[in-house]
């Protein structure tokens, strides 16, 4: 008799695990692994795997009727760690996988044991605006500017990311595409934090506007932060004169 598959879902975040890379849980996938067995019991390669999934648990009797997820990859060597991301689900629900093994056939391995996993609900909350960006300090050729991190939803939690501009004519929600992105923002700290990053590459005597926006882990980009100006200094002082002599 052919082995039942031991089908597991990977954690959301980093599983270490042979030739897998990251595997998650988002809103509307869920990432499932198992370990291939044989065409023959646990020798040769199978054929192909028939991976299902459905809303309500699957059993041997049901498994024909669950939903069948055709980006199974084809079967390799046995022992190796397989794994496919079953996509276009709900958020905010609960899904039930199983798997079975087919050789050329078809010789149909039993269901593998079932297993259950919950979607993340859908993050439509983005992350509250920066109101208090100012300078901390300004050269000839760079700007540095700080401020009070916000959250993930609102000014709760810890964003992802940040996305700093610059430009000579003052920022805008309408030109903000056009402003030049600045490159090496900080990673977003726990909200309430204070964050600093500096701006370089400017040119002196130049008047510049700086504003951020801020951007989660589901994609939501909180509206433009509060913009501010400076016109970069000119601190270079005329070279000495070294050639001062009295006149005959």
């Amino acid at each position: 008799m052919r082995p039942t598959i031991a089908l597991t879902i990977c954690a959301a975040g980093l599983v270490l695990m042979p030739r897998l890379a990251t595997c998650q849980v988002t809103s509307n996938t869920v990432t499932v692994s198992w370990n291939a067995t044989g065409d023959d019991g646990n020798a040769g390669i199978a054929s192909q795997y028939d991976l299902r999934y459905s809303r309500s648990p699957i059993t041997a009797s049901n498994f024909g009727s669950a939903s069948k997820w055709t980006g199974a990859p084809a079967p390799q060597p046995p022992g190796t760690t397989q794994s496919a991301t079953v996509t276009g689900l709900l958020p905010g629900s609960t899904y039930y996988f199983a798997i079975k093994a087919g050789d050329e056939v078809p010789n149909w391995s039993a269901i593998s044991n079932t297993i259950s996993r919950t979607t993340l609900s859908l993050d439509a909350v983005r992350p509250a605006p920066v109101t208090n960006l100012a300078f901390a300090d300004v050269t000839e050729s760079t700007a540095s500017i700080h401020w009070n991190a916000v959250g993930d939803d609102g000014r709760t939690g810890t964003a992802a990311s940040y996305d700093v501009r610059y430009s000579r004519s003052r920022i805008t929600e309408a030109n903000w595409a056009s402003a030049i992105k600045a490159s090496g923002e900080p990673t977003p700290k726990e909200a309430g934090a204070i964050q600093y990053f500096t701006v370089t590459g400017l040119a002196r005597e130049t008047t510049y506007y700086f504003a951020l926006k801020v951007t989660d882990d589901a994609g939501n980009v909180s509206v433009l932060s509060n913009v501010i100006g400076v016109t970069t200094p000119d601190r270079t002082s005329p070279s000495a004169i070294r050639d001062l002599a009295v006149v005959r």
